[in-house]
This record gives structure tokens, sequence and C-alpha cells, in this order.
């Protein structure tokens, strides 16, 4: 029960996180700029869009695993809750402020939920969201350390998204001082809370 609870508190942590990153307007996290260009450049909103993400990461884990594990396939169903959480969390949250200075703040605070939900719901040992699992894949068959493999995968979906928006010739839609940001330090955030073995509540 108390990881169920960890888990779910880290769960809505990680969408608020990445709810105020869209909010700060000055970058999207790093692991959400592609469904945001496709948002921007469709007329899906950013949960279908994640959902979209969400599956082929299923199969990117599936192919890493070469085999059917059920940890893997529950994350199926968790993509859709996940999806409509997140455009819940769109509807819920205000539009960002004309404020510099507490669009900043609200950056640094989607950051820091954004790596403590994440880390909260690895520790919890339940469903991943499909991001965390595939990046919990490489860093166990690749026996590197995840919050490594974190920086990667986020650096990976900016090169990936700043691709697209070439191809397509569209705007870097997403794609701020606060990406590069989210790419650099969400990983290094989780590492300090894996050094501290932080949770909320103790098993």
């Amino acid at each position: 029960m108390k990881r169920l609870i960890n888990y779910l508190i880290g769960l809505n942590v990680l969408v608020l996180g990445i709810t105020l990153n869209t909010r700060s307007l000055l970058g999207v996290s790093a692991f959400t700029t592609l469904p945001y260009a496709l948002k921007e450049m469709t007329p899906i909103s950013f949960g279908v869009a994640n959902i979209m993400l969400y599956m082929v990461l299923v199969v990117a884990q599936l192919l890493i695993e070469r085999k059917l594990k059920m940890d893997i396939l529950l994350e199926v169903p968790f993509s859709f809750i996940m999806g409509y959480i997140l455009d819940l969390y769109q509807i819920i949250i205000p539009a960002s402020p004309e404020s510099l200075g507490l669009r900043i703040v609200i950056l640094l605070a989607g950051n820091i939920c954004t790596a403590f939900g994440v880390y909260t719901m690895v520790q919890s040992h339940l469903v991943l969201a499909p991001v965390d699992g595939v990046i919990l894949s490489i860093s166990n068959h690749y026996n590197k350390a995840y919050s490594l493999c974190k920086n990667c995968f986020d650096i990976t979906m900016i090169v990936s998204t700043i691709i697209l928006c070439l191809v397509t010739r569209s705007p870097f839609y997403g794609i701020g001082v606060g990406t590069i940001f989210s790419a650099l330090c969400v990983g290094r955030i989780i590492k300090w809370f894996e050094i501290k073995q932080f949770s909320l509540i103790r098993s």
C-alpha cells in the first residue's frame, strides 16, 4: 500500500512537472519535445501525442528485452491513463504569466517535480511510464547508471524533434532554454534523489 501511495504521488507530481514546463513558455521538458511538436503540427492533443510516443517506446522495450514481460505490457494501459491525465492537467493549470521571473520559477519547479516524479515511480517498482521504462531497460541491458541514460535519452529526443521540425519546415516547437536546462539537469536531480534515497512514505 505504501508503495502504491508513493507511486500515485509520483505520477501526479510527474504530470504536474511536465505541465509546468509547458506553461513556462521557456521550453518544454526534453523528453516531451517530440509529442509537443506533434501537438503543434497536428490537431491532436498533447496527451494523445504522448500516447503515440509511449506505444513506440513500449515496442522499443520489447525489442531490447527480447521477450514479453508483464511489467512492459502493463505500460500500454498506463500510457492511455497518463495521456488523459496530461490533457486534464493542461486544462487545470492556468496559462503562463507575463512575468519572466515567475516563468523562470515555474520552469525550475517543473524540472524538480519532473525529476521527483520519475524517481518516485521508479523506486516504487510498479508500472513505469514508457519513457522511464525504456530508459531503465537501456540502463539494465548496458549496465549504465539510470541518471546517465536519462540524460542521453533526453538529448536524443531534442535532436529528433529538431530533425522533425527541419524536415517539415516547422518552427522548433517547445524547444528553448528550458529544454536544454531539462536535458542537462533533470538526470542530475534524479541522481541526487538516488543518493539521498528520498521517499515521502517509507516502506
